[in-house]
């Protein structure tokens, strides 16, 4: 299991903020979107029904109804939870407790392929559901000994629907028979026309599967955007152009070379600096941190260029720069870049 574990932080990947969208007019949205802190997820026996019991401390005293979107995307059921806060509101110095009840009847119901969720992401924490639909005579069991590891895919498509929608495909082959994937395209609230995807696997630390390829697409309907990030990495997504579908190739680069520096800032800062080997093209190379597990991140370097671009064959030095707060300063921190690593030491 702890190679297992070692494997998947290593590579690593998940759900980030999307701040190398391509340029759009923004506009501060007057309100705070406040994200519940979770505690706890229970899944509950009520009779015959069965009910998903969310709790946890607001971190203030303010009394906004806490609001609940669910959606289910594969495998997996999504549950937000969150509140609507406007901004300049003064809270009480408090904490309380809430608690959310949820019909969990969808947890029985199968999609097209005859298969029942498998995961259930709370605000971002990863559940696994077990029993749901294989066996009447035990009840669904939650876990979440689950960890992300990253979805492994090699083409996006981006195509206009008969409803005037866009279906997003990433396509590729995962590795391990276990990997379970989860993805869900998000419109940003904040930044009308701005859409992030979130893309990665989910994988049960007790799970012990072969090492198979099987090719996977994870398909995904969103309304029409302007702009689109796949785990916090822009696509070069054209809105002007008439064709139906646009398809495009995310290109890991190869590294050389990675070091760090602190640096002053607000707070103290990380320099990073890649080097490395690129054709002739001159699409823009994208330095994305993903989540942290722990103390550690990966760090994507990548183009991501349409699939029918031929590149000039020649081989050219390229540096990049990142400038990276951690998400906290206990240290070491351990980063994977491309076949590097570097641990990370207060100076």
């Amino acid at each position: 299991m702890f190679k297992k574990w070692l494997s998947i932080l290593c590579l690593m990947g998940g759900v980030v903020g999307a701040g190398l969208a391509q340029d759009t007019t923004r506009e501060a949205n007057p309100i705070l979107r406040s994200v519940n802190p979770v505690a706890s997820v229970e899944l509950i026996q009520d009779g015959e029904n069965y009910e998903l019991v969310v709790k946890g401390d607001l971190p203030d005293g303010c009394d906004f109804p806490t609001i609940t979107n669910t959606e289910r995307i594969g495998r997996t059921w999504f549950v937000d939870l969150y509140r609507e806060v406007p901004f300049g509101v003064m809270c009480p110095a408090m904490l309380q407790s809430y608690e959310q009840r949820l019909d969990a009847s969808s947890l029985f119901e199968l999609d097209a392929n005859g298969m029942p969720i498998a995961i259930i992401v709370v605000n971002g924490k990863i559940f696994g559901v077990e029993n749901t639909a294989l066996d009447e005579a035990f009840a669904p069991v939650l876990t979440d000994l689950w960890v992300r590891g990253p979805l492994p895919y090699e083409r996006i498509s981006i195509t206009h629907t008969e409803q005037g929608d866009m279906s997003i495909t990433l396509a590729g082959t995962l590795t391990d028979g276990c990997a379970i994937p989860v993805y869900r395209a998000v419109p940003d609230w904040q930044n009308e026309g701005f859409t992030n995807v979130e893309a990665y696997t989910a994988i049960s630390l007790n799970a012990a599967c072969a090492q198979v390829l099987t090719p996977f697409e994870a398909t995904m309907t969103t309304p029409a955007f302007q702009s689109l990030a796949i785990n916090g990495v822009s696509v070069p997504f054209d809105p002007t152009q008439s064709k139906a579908t646009q398809e495009f190739v995310e290109q890991p680069l190869p590294i050389t070379s990675a070091t760090y520096e602190w640096v002053e800032g607000f707070q103290p800062n990380l320099k990073i600096t890649v080097t490395g080997t690129i054709d002739g093209c001159e699409f823009p190379i994208q330095m994305v941190p993903q989540p942290p597990v722990d103390n550690s991140y990966m760090i994507k370097v990548v183009r991501v260029v349409p699939s029918d671009t031929v590149c000039t064959m020649i081989a050219r030095e390229f540096s990049q720069d990142l400038i990276f707060t951690p998400v906290s300063f206990d240290m070491p921190l351990t980063l994977f870049i491309g076949d590097q690593t570097l641990t990370v030491e207060m100076p």
